[in-house]
């Protein structure tokens, strides 16, 4: 079975869904922060040290779990889901991550609201980004929360 392939005009791999054998993940970070992101948004942060400065709870023999990380949880009218698709775990009608140097691209999308993340750690910054944007791709109007 494919899990993904290389974009080599956009330098990534991109990875087309999210039930891949292992976690793929990738390496955020700068001088001082970094970042650990997996191909669902699992995975932890650091500043300086990843044993003693965790800012995020996980363990390091916790890779073929994947389980905490950095999710965002979208509200439909009942439905309950994210765009990574844990830690909901709902069938997503389209799942696309892709890692980049630096950088993690994230898109999903269920019952016509689809969700874009950026994640990344900026120079100079202790801290990571998610730059998030949501989109109703249907004709119906649509109420929905995003937490």
């Amino acid at each position: 079975m494919k899990f993904g392939y290389f974009d080599d005009v956009n330098r990534e791999y991109v990875i087309n869904t999210p039930k891949t054998p292992y976690t793929w993940i990738n390496y955020l970070g700068n001088e001082d922060f970094f970042g650990l992101i997996s191909n669902t948004s699992g995975g932890y942060c650091f500043y300086k040290d990843a044993k003693l400065r965790r800012i995020t709870r996980y363990r390091y023999n916790n890779v073929l779990v994947d389980d905490g990380g950095r999710y965002f949880y979208i509200y439909d009218n009942g439905d309950v889901w994210s765009h990574t698709w844990k830690p909901v775990k709902k069938e997503l009608s389209f799942y696309e991550c892709r890692h980049g140097l630096g950088y993690s691209k994230f898109a999903g999308e269920r019952n016509n609201i689809r969700v874009d993340q950026l994640s990344f750690v900026p120079l100079e910054f202790n801290g990571e980004v998610h730059q998030i944007t949501i989109k109703n791709t249907g004709d119906n109007d649509k109420v929905v929360l995003f937490c």
